[in-house]
């Protein structure tokens, strides 16, 4: 899977999906301040970005889940959406949108879309970074009467292991194309991002509660979130 990282690390920084700023940070939904921001879904704006990413996210789904592991692909309704829907399509599966918010009444009420009772739903998303909404998306297809045992996004920070445990918390096992530990080498062996800013996403990378608490941000977890 090497190749697959590698591929979709040229083409995040090909198409400009990585949006360096450390003079003024960005403020995710999370709370968490960060100097990178990763536009994912203008990759897909390419077609043969496109082509590329989903050639590597059907390969990567069929090693983690296999040719009969999935019975729906559900896409988070932030970041999800689309990507998910064209995943559906190759892989002739039946395709729901979950919610943030309930729009409806009943235990499927975060659900849009005919999502059978038992269903294994392989979640989708394009990025995680500390995992929490992966999460609380996890337990709205469970309510709604689904199974889920894995979530696939494009792009995973994997570097926010304390707040969220896969298994404990999401209760699926959370796989991507790419880390910031395939980016990086890539950028460097191109140049192309500039030196100054990639040393200040390193420094970010190696101690994030510590640099978002320093530029505006959150300071460290908040074990609120799972109630």
């Amino acid at each position: 899977m090497n190749d697959i990282a590698r591929k979709t690390a040229q083409i995040l920084l090909d198409t400009g999906c990585i949006l360096l700023r450390p003079e003024r940070p960005f403020i995710f939904s999370s709370g968490w301040a960060s100097p990178v921001y990763l536009d994912i879904p203008r990759a897909l704006s390419f077609p043969l970005a496109r082509a590329a990413l989903l050639d590597g996210a059907e390969a990567r789904i069929l090693q983690e889940v296999g040719y009969a592991g999935c019975d729906a692909i559900a896409a988070t309704e932030q970041g999800g959406i689309a990507l998910a829907a064209m995943l559906a399509e190759r892989l002739h599966l039946p395709f729901v949108t979950v919610r943030r918010r309930a729009q409806g009444f009943g235990p499927d009420a975060h659900v849009e879309g005919a999502l059978k009772p038992g269903s294994r739903a392989l979640l989708v998303s394009d990025v995680t970074t500390d995992g929490r909404s992966k999460a609380r998306y996890a337990r709205s297809l469970r309510q709604a009467g689904a199974e889920v045992s894995h979530v696939f996004v494009l792009f995973k920070y994997g570097i926010f292991d304390r707040v969220v445990t896969e298994v404990t918390d999401i209760g699926a096992r959370l796989f991507a194309l790419a880390t910031w530990e395939d980016v990086l080498p890539e950028a460097e062996a191109r140049g192309a991002l500039p030196a100054a800013a990639l040393a200040e996403l390193r420094t970010y990378l190696s101690d994030p509660f510590g640099w978002s608490a320093a530029h505006g941000g959150l300071a460290a977890p908040d074990p609120a979130w799972k109630e």
